[in-house]
């Protein structure tokens, strides 16, 4: 019985053996072609809510136009004009955060955001030797128009979950910190009003308008406050955070509650007024000229490899060696051109 069982789970081994290394080999046989020209591939749609916008037939038809010149105009850098090795696959979707507390807001009167995804799918030959794309899970280069929450993604994090269920007010105060972020040190200035940031972010932007402005301690202190207060009133036990951040506030100036804050590990707020390069800002709800059209296009956020300014494009996998090479050839004067700016 024993030699039985040794013998079963022997042959369930040598099975397993076998099943994985098939496997393998059928992932190591994959057969890229790194040098079979590619093709440009998007099919002009809009996916998502852009009806929530609830524009006009001649806003939509506007609108679409100029997302195709974002398009066209980033089509033009030579990776996606003459792709080799890959398929560049664009998609288009609108994704709108338009929630206040437990409530939706309107977006009618709101400028029109959008993102554009460009995905860099390497070129392979399938068993039958048919040549076919792989979009799953490859890099892409996506590009944010008219999305101000885009041009960061190091946000302090703050949520309603301290409290079920949780009233709208420490939902809504849990938003306003959320859009508070850390300032990204700056990568390389490629023209005026087109930065590239550390954080994989390159922003093209009205140079007269600043898009950031900078957080004071004391109305940073005051949010914080806010909002273990709202928590304190169902759980008293926050007592003891609220005394310990206004006991920390209690030890700034006036002149430091009144200048620039920064982030810090330090303490239990997060806020200090020591200066380093982690400096606490929002974004400017004043950057967007509501005086020209909601379909305009004001401002793009695209994520990228801005760290590809500063080494080789020499990466083991072809999809962003591609990548690589398509940020070190971005035109920065055509992308500003795209802006609609007085």
């Amino acid at each position: 019985m024993i030699r039985n069982q040794k013998m079963i789970k022997l042959y369930f081994t040598i099975l397993l053996v076998t099943i994985v290394t098939s496997c393998l080999y059928a992932q190591n046989e994959t057969q890229w072609l790194p040098d079979q020209p590619g093709k440009w591939s998007y099919h002009h749609k809009i996916t998502g809510e852009i009806e929530k916008y609830k524009l006009s037939t001649a806003e939509l038809a506007e609108y679409r136009k100029n997302i195709d010149l974002v398009i066209e105009t980033l089509h033009q850098n030579p990776v996606l004009k003459n792709p080799v090795g890959i398929e560049p696959s664009v998609n288009v979707r609108v994704w709108p955060d338009d929630h206040e507390g437990y409530h939706q807001r309107s977006l009618t009167g709101d400028i029109v955001g959008s993102r554009i995804a460009i995905q860099f799918c390497p070129l392979f030959k399938d068993e039958n030797g048919n040549i076919r794309k792989h979009c799953m899970e490859v890099t892409s280069c996506d590009v944010h128009v008219n999305e101000p929450k885009a041009t960061s993604d190091k946000y302090l994090q703050y949520s309603a979950s301290e409290l079920n269920p949780a009233p709208e007010k420490l939902v809504i105060a849990a938003q306003n910190l959320s859009k508070i972020f850390v300032k990204p040190l700056v990568a390389k200035e490629l023209a005026e009003g087109v930065t590239a940031y550390q954080s994989g972010i390159i922003i093209i932007s009205n140079p007269k308008c600043p898009y950031w402005i900078p957080l004071k301690c004391g109305e940073l202190f005051d949010q914080i406050t806010e909002y273990f207060k709202i928590v304190q009133e169902k759980d008293n036990s926050y007592v003891y955070v609220v005394e310990a951040i206004e006991k920390e506030k209690g030890v700034f100036s006036t002149e430091q509650l009144n200048g620039p804050a920064y982030f810090t590990t330090g303490n239990i707020s997060g806020v200090t007024a020591v200066e380093n390069d982690s400096p606490l800002v929002r974004f400017n709800t004043e950057y967007f000229d509501k005086s020209l059209p909601r379909t305009s296009i004001q401002l793009i956020a695209v994520h990228t490899l801005t760290e590809s300014f500063d080494r080789n494009c020499d990466d083991t996998h072809l999809e962003y060696r591609r990548h690589c090479e398509f940020v070190k050839q971005l035109d920065a004067n055509a992308l500003k051109a795209l802006l609609n700016v007085k």
